[in-house]
């Protein structure tokens, strides 16, 4: 299990959550009523010329990319049940309950370090931050771990 790997996973994360805000936008908006008047005159002689009123709905631009968001919404959700499944696999593999605990709740269920020091009864969020970063440095996988969010 590498930093590159977890970020993977909480990029992918994110960016489906990102994909799904832009969908719900477009299905939100709303077809609008459009008015306007013509003018006109009578089939028959003397031709009298009036107003006509016409009314019709204003159909958003970019509902046609409703599909498409649609598709790449699927095609992110496998890729990260993918992910989520490899993680799991290779959480079996660690020791430390702790650890383990800390990447679900970060990795899998997209938790803050201010959430996960809550819910582990930390002093603080560092806490966490540092039982992780020290758990990747120990197992020689993470040769620039000072990025963690």
């Amino acid at each position: 299990m590498t930093k590159e790997f977890l970020d993977k996973i909480e990029n992918t994360a994110e960016e489906l959550e990102n994909l799904q805000e832009r969908l719900s936008k477009i299905e939100n908006k709303e077809c609008t009523v459009v008015k306007d008047s013509v003018q006109g005159s009578s089939r028959n002689y003397p031709y009298i010329s009036h107003n006509c009123v016409i009314e019709g709905v204003e159909v958003p631009k970019n509902r046609h990319l409703k599909h498409k968001y649609r598709k790449l919404i699927k095609s992110k959700k496998y890729k990260l049940e993918k992910l989520r499944v490899q993680l799991e696999y290779e959480l079996n593999y660690v020791k430390d309950a702790d650890i383990r605990k800390i990447i679900r709740l970060r990795y899998n269920d997209n938790k803050t370090w201010l959430q996960i020091m809550f819910k582990m009864n930390y002093n603080s969020e560092s806490k966490a931050k540092m039982k992780l970063k020290r758990f990747l440095e120990k197992n020689n996988k993470c040769d620039k771990c000072d990025d963690l969010k």
